[in-house]
């Protein structure tokens, strides 16, 4: 009986976490600005299928692991269900219709915390109660299980103290003083590495970056790159991040302005329009998977340096990449190592003032 209760869980939270790492979900994300919530789930989903698979194998007849297992099973279908929900919200909207996308993305957000805390708490009953006794046939003794989870606390600090360093040494570059327009490049050797690209989100959501700038957005770049998919992706963020902080007046004129920015049916003419709302504003904005020069080159030409202490920050695993976006001559090209044990680094110019300390 147990052993088929497992095989029922194990089927429900494969089908969960095949729809939740699959394009479709991905794009939804994307698309609703939950990256990291959704990444952090499928994580976690992940990790209860490998706990699962191994109470399977002990064939533990335990009314515990039953109980966990019902609770694995249950969150499943929770997590499939919001995921398929979230899909079905956003074909129902059009891209323009910006205050409706406004409302969808507070719901999201709301959701998907709730949801992460759900997963969360199933995932870590496993082991706080430690259903799943492991491959040995000796039981840890109760010592070595206190050494253990010590030392996986101790790492999980480490990791987590190094991170919040990297994202320091980044919220630095990008306040830095200076009015023109700075560009700082992360780049990772493998996939591995990029995935410490977290940092970068981390960074632009601190409340204290968003206080310097008048407009900022957050954009992974999609293959193949199209400039006009591009600017109305960051004019969608920049409205819908402003209309969460404004009064009904300044709702108003800000969304009179997009509008007209959308109007132009031609690349050029919304890439003007762009370059004319962007004109006055310091801005921030972070561009995720720029993997060659001719992209960048054609994304460069979207954004004025007008002055205003603005900041593009981008993400690439080409270093051709990183040095041609910075565009500094060797002298002027800093490249800061963000990890000690992994190879992810900002490539950064010094400027004439030098660069700040880190």
């Amino acid at each position: 009986m147990e052993a088929t209760a497992i095989s029922i869980g194990k089927s429900v939270l494969s089908g969960a976490l095949n729809y939740a790492q699959s394009a479709a979900a991905e794009e939804v994300a994307l698309q609703l600005g939950v990256q990291r919530d959704h990444s952090f789930i499928s994580d976690e989903l992940e990790m209860m299928q490998s706990f699962l698979m191994a109470a399977h194998e002990e064939r533990d007849d335990n009314r515990v692991v039953r109980t966990w297992v019902k609770q694995v099973r249950d969150v499943s279908y929770t997590v499939e269900d919001c995921l398929l929900d979230f899909a079905v919200r956003i074909e129902k909207q059009s891209w323009w219709c910006l205050s409706r996308k406004v409302l969808a993305r507070r719901y999201v957000a709301m959701q998907m915390k709730e949801l992460r805390d759900k997963v969360e708490e199933v995932s870590q009953r496993s082991q706080r109660y430690h259903l799943i006794k492991g491959s040995s046939s000796n039981p840890t003794s109760a010592v070595g299980q206190r050494i253990m989870s010590s030392a996986t606390m101790s790492a999980a600090d480490d990791a987590r103290l190094r991170r919040q360093k990297a994202k320091m040494d980044l919220v630095n570059l990008i306040n830095y003083n200076g009015d023109a327009l700075r560009v700082i490049a992360l780049w990772g050797t493998s996939s591995s590495d990029l995935q410490e690209m977290s940092i970068t989100e981390s960074a632009y959501e601190d409340p204290m970056i968003h206080k310097n700038f008048d407009c900022c957005a957050l954009i992974t770049l999609m293959c193949p790159f199209s400039q006009t998919d591009f600017i109305r992706s960051i004019v969608r963020q920049i409205y819908i991040n402003s209309f969460q902080e404004m009064g009904e007046e300044e709702k108003t004129t800000i969304g009179a302005q997009i509008l007209k920015m959308m109007a132009p049916v031609t690349e050029d003419g919304l890439a003007y329009e762009f370059k004319r709302y962007l004109n006055d504003k310091s801005y921030l904005i972070v561009l995720n998977k720029i993997n060659t020069t001719e992209d960048w080159n054609c994304i460069k030409t979207c954004f004025p340096d007008n002055k205003k202490g603005s900041r593009i920050i981008v993400s690439t695993e080409q270093v051709e990449v990183a040095s041609v976006c910075i565009g500094a001559e060797d002298q002027a090209l800093v490249r800061k190592k963000l990890f000690a044990d992994q190879s992810l680094y900002a490539f950064y110019s010094k400027g004439k003032k030098g660069p700040p300390h880190m």
